[in-house]
């Protein structure tokens, strides 16, 4: 892998992003619309409510951010970057640009939390930790669906929610859990290996996305 074409290929999706900035403000408006309408709803979030609906609010703007991932990429766009890089060099680089795009959107989601609710993290260090493993898990598995869904013939979106959602509960629940912990809802002594098993499932993930890419890619 090159990482001057890696480079090339975020660049790419980050031109993209900006020309298409419809598609971005609709992301964005979105997730805000969401989180006002979880404040409408709800008025007050204790501990473990505000936890669980902070991570159910990212999964669905996750997914909707992610989902043109492969989609905006036509058959032509494709079969040019066949020529041009290596596939492993095409998913990792639409990898860390989802990264850090769904990593964005957890910081939005959790200022419109922090804003409309009151905040109890009492251990920023540990919160944050486990969010840049989750988003990364979560992103892992959205990049993978989206490569996935892009070959199919319509119904994209769907294909994206169906396949996505299952895959995500072993992420989620372990982002609840540390989340919790570090509300201090609940007293763990095993958090970190927790942590240990959060890290241990993207290095999974990525590598499975690695080696099936290579066939998605051919196809």
């Amino acid at each position: 892998m090159n990482v001057g074409r890696i480079s090339a290929i975020i660049a790419k999706e980050s031109k993209l992003e900006l020309r298409r900035k419809n598609a971005l403000y609709g992301i964005l408006l979105f997730c805000g619309v969401l989180v006002f309408l979880i404040y409408k709803s709800f008025n007050v979030l204790k501990g473990l409510e505000w936890n669980v609906m902070l991570w159910t609010t990212l999964l669905f703007c996750g997914i909707n951010a992610i989902a043109k991932s492969f989609v905006q990429d036509g058959a032509e766009s494709r079969l040019y970057f066949y020529t041009l890089f290596d596939p492993k060099e095409v998913i990792v680089g639409k990898l860390i640009y989802n990264y850090f795009f769904i990593f964005l959107l957890f910081l939005l989601v959790y200022l419109g939390f922090s804003f409309f609710f009151k905040t109890s993290i009492r251990d920023y260090g540990l919160f944050f930790g486990g969010a840049m493993l989750g988003n990364f898990g979560l992103a892992v598995i959205f990049t993978f669906i989206a490569s996935v869904s892009s070959q199919s013939e319509g119904n994209q979106g769907v294909l994206m929610s169906v396949m996505s959602l299952p895959l995500t509960l072993p992420v989620v629940l372990l982002l609840i859990k540390i989340t919790a912990v570090a509300m201090r809802l609940i007293t763990d002594t095993s958090v970190g290996e927790d942590l240990k098993m959060l890290a241990g499932i993207d290095l999974l993930l990525t590598g499975i996305l690695l080696l099936l890419f290579d066939f998605l890619w051919k196809d």
